[in-house]
């Protein structure tokens, strides 16, 4: 930095006084100016728009052939539960696709066993079965939450409960595990 000084020293000697001032206002804008840094550790936690838990599975459980049909009301204990958890203003738009049937999964039966299932959902953010309204057509389009004057929670994120249950028809069929697949579609807005 001393030899930068008398270098620009010797070079001021031989500038006529008015370059002499525009290069000191230059030289010493260019040295004066320090850069300095913050840095700031910023941490965000950004958490899904929607998230759907299972809570328990629909089970009709073990059933024997010939046993004819069994039925999982809604509010049944071994019924499906699904938690839906969600912005409280958001509205969902769901759809529960099943099959007709489920298809014994070994490769040379054609046995079938006859599947109705149906959904329903409770938007007061508390998982109670009877407080659900069953989808019609298995489709639905509603907020997440519906406050009422007993539940007025200032939660940003509400669940949302839907429930799952049905029939099946269990007729003279080979023994073995029967299958199907159940997609639940949940869009939102």
């Amino acid at each position: 930095m001393l030899v930068l000084i008398q270098r620009i020293s010797q070079l001021l000697l031989v500038m006529t006084s008015a370059k002499r001032s525009i290069f000191l206002a230059l030289f010493f804008l260019v040295v004066n100016t320090s850069t300095s840094a913050q840095f700031i550790n910023l941490n965000i936690n950004i958490e899904p728009e929607l998230s759907v838990t299972v809570e328990q599975n629909l089970n009709f459980g073990t059933l024997v052939a010939n046993s004819g049909l069994h039925n999982i009301p809604l509010g049944a204990i071994n019924s499906g539960v699904y938690s839906i958890r969600a912005y409280h203003t958001q509205n969902i738009y769901i759809t529960l696709n099943s099959p007709d049937f489920l298809i014994n999964e070994s490769s040379n039966s054609t046995d079938r066993i006859p599947i109705t299932l149906n959904a329903a959902f409770n938007n007061s953010g508390v998982d109670n079965q009877k407080l659900a309204t069953t989808l019609e057509n298995n489709t639905g389009y509603f907020p997440v939450h519906k406050p009422s004057s007993s539940n007025l929670k200032t939660d940003v994120w509400q669940a949302l409960f839907l429930y799952m249950f049905g029939t099946i028809d269990v007729g003279n069929i080979a023994n073995g595990i029967y299958s199907g697949q159940v997609v639940l579609f949940i869009e939102y807005d």
